[in-house]
């Protein structure tokens, strides 16, 4: 279990599906891939991901506008696009 305040990477996910599955770290890391690329291709598709009690991924398009460049000041436009945004289930919400 990580302390509080650390960040999480990668590597201490797949070492965590290791030792919760009681699989090699080989075969974590696989799982935690497959994982990872099915919700990326799921979202470059537009659909939404819920993990009852973690939350909600949902692809959300982005307004065109107007930025500034923090640097020159100078006005720069924005694109339309998409974005992903993330709302925390019931039981991710009660942690703190």
């Amino acid at each position: 279990m990580l302390k509080v305040g650390t960040q999480m990477i990668k590597v201490d996910i797949v070492n965590e599906v290791s030792k919760v599955a009681d699989i090699t770290k080989v075969k974590a890391e696989v799982a935690v891939d497959a994982v990872f690329d099915a919700m990326r291709l799921s979202m470059q598709r537009g659909d939404r991901i819920e993990l009852r009690g973690f939350g909600v991924f949902q692809v959300k398009p982005r307004k065109r506008g107007i930025g500034r460049n923090p640097r020159t000041g100078k006005e720069v436009r924005i694109p339309p696009g998409r974005t992903i945004r993330f709302k925390p289930g019931k039981d991710l919400q009660n942690i703190g």
